[in-house]
């Protein structure tokens, strides 16, 4: 079936056509869009001029009730909106599943915070008063990837409509399919021309990032097309929120205890077949422990499987697509000719297409240097480094000497030392015992990213607070 861009609520389609292709078999097409241009862009931008202000006079409880009822259609539609996702990205059903099941919470967490953030603040003194207000841009841009679409379009669609603006979304050409029906059901929850999708590749980025009347772009992707969207965004002097890339580490303290950690160790680093931005990408482990933590990753992945999603007995998916799995098997052969021990684990299906998807056994590399590119550099696959430390202030200099900033994590058996630690991990997000966020709090913490992983923030009050400028009123 073809996808339409939408704008102001009717498809439209363009000329040139683009094949989704499941990664698990390339040989079927899953779906078709066309791609966009930068006539409909301004099409979308002068609908969403018209809409907007109409959208940011309606009261706030009005904007939550409509959003709320778009959580609850989303809710509907987890089962098939995953098994969509499953066949555009070859990502497990639990894991893709769970990624539209958490953008539900993440609505109505976002929905219960806003009317306290988006207050006005009034001051008062004997010779004067002023009352901040909070004001939307206006007409916002987000250009959201393949790897967690509905998630990551989540974190900028919500906050941009409960703060009054109108949206523009691009989606990634590789999975445009799950995040089309996301906006669809969106569109009718809330006034026509509101929301718009447009497909397409870095021409409507581009189209969208130097139009004008845009005055914010949201984007996640990679530090390199981040530091583009920045530049081409200076020329009109947008705000811009980037969530870019990550190599985030895990640091095991000496002494640890490591078969309790194992599991969650290693599903962070191959979940989603390790395609994702805070996936666990090195490890750190000193000297004294590295055998017992090699060999329990050993096991562990020795009883993986590797297949596509709609088999059960699946644990690890296909990568994204032949230009993926092309670069992560050229970085596993330079490796190799460096030097670096690569083992390959884990065991086919009979259902995998070895010859048609787009599979990347799980690699464990050792014998590897802190300074190897494997290490200092995103692999965005399933090659988990491991890295021999000697003396625990040193190591943490070579874990913070990277460009990325996004998160971490530290594993050990003294949580205040694990606390005290964190302070000086030069990230965003620094887990313990655990390579993602725990807890009923997880969705209230901000999300984003230090140093070149990132400027702004997404998650509760602080992504609501990236889609509003002040205005004060004083007299």
């Amino acid at each position: 079936m073809k996808q339409p861009h939408w704008i102001a609520n009717q498809a439209r389609f363009s000329d040139t056509e683009f094949q989704v292709r499941n990664p698990a078999d390339t040989r079927m097409v899953v779906g078709t869009i066309t791609l966009g241009t930068a006539d409909l862009v301004d099409h979308a931008v002068n609908a969403a001029l018209k809409a907007q202000p109409i959208w940011a006079a309606t009261p706030l409880d009005d904007r939550i009730s409509a959003l709320l009822t778009f959580a609850d259609r989303l809710a509907l539609e987890v089962d098939s909106m995953t098994s969509v996702l499953m066949s555009e990205q070859g990502m497990l059903r639990a894991v893709v599943g769970r990624e539209v099941q958490e953008s539900v919470k993440q609505i109505r967490e976002l929905c219960r915070v806003a009317p306290a953030e988006l207050a006005d603040i009034q001051l008062d003194a004997a010779d004067g008063h002023a009352r901040v207000i909070k004001i939307p841009f206006g007409v916002v841009a987000a250009i959201v990837p393949w790897n967690a679409p509905i998630s990551l379009a989540t974190a900028k669609l919500i906050p941009a409509l409960l703060a009054g603006n109108a949206m523009i979304m691009k989606p990634a050409p590789r999975a445009p399919l799950g995040i089309s029906r996301f906006i669809e059901l969106a569109m009718e929850c809330v006034p026509e021309g509101l929301i718009h999708l447009i497909h397409g590749t870095e021409s409507v980025g581009e189209a969208l990032v130097t139009h004008p009347k845009i005055r914010k772009i949201a984007f996640t992707g990679s530090t390199a097309v981040g530091r583009a969207v920045m530049r081409a965004a200076a020329a009109t002097l947008k705000s811009v929120q980037c969530e870019l890339g990550g190599n985030d580490a895990a640091l095991i303290l000496p002494g640890t205890e490591m078969a309790p950690h194992i599991d969650a160790l290693a599903t962070s680093a191959f979940r989603r077949s390790g395609q994702f931005c805070y996936a666990t990408k090195r490890v750190y482990v000193h000297r004294s422990d590295a055998s017992a933590l090699i060999d329990g990753l050993r096991t562990w992945m020795q009883a993986q499987w590797i297949g596509p999603p709609n088999d059960p007995q699946a644990t690890i998916g296909p990568v994204i697509d032949r230009i993926q799995q092309a670069r992560l098997l050229q970085l596993i052969d330079d490796a190799r000719k460096d030097g670096v021990h690569l083992e390959a684990f884990g065991q086919w299906c009979e259902s995998a297409e070895q010859e048609h998807g787009c599979y990347v056994r799980p690699h464990l590399a050792t014998n590897i240097s802190p300074d190897h590119p494997l290490v200092l550099d995103e692999q965005f696959g399933p090659i988990l480094p491991i890295v021999v430390y000697d003396d625990l202030d040193a190591v943490i200099d070579e874990v913070n000497r990277t460009e990325y900033g996004l998160s971490g994590s530290l594993w050990g058996d003294h949580l205040p030392t694990l606390q005290s630690l964190a302070r000086r991990v030069e990230a965003a997000r620094v887990f313990l015992n655990s390579p993602r966020p725990v807890g009923a709090i997880a969705d209230q913490m901000p999300a984003g990213g230090l140093k070149q992983s990132g400027l702004g923030w997404e998650k509760s009050v602080y992504g609501i607070r990236e889609y509003y400028q002040y205005q004060s009123i004083n007299w």
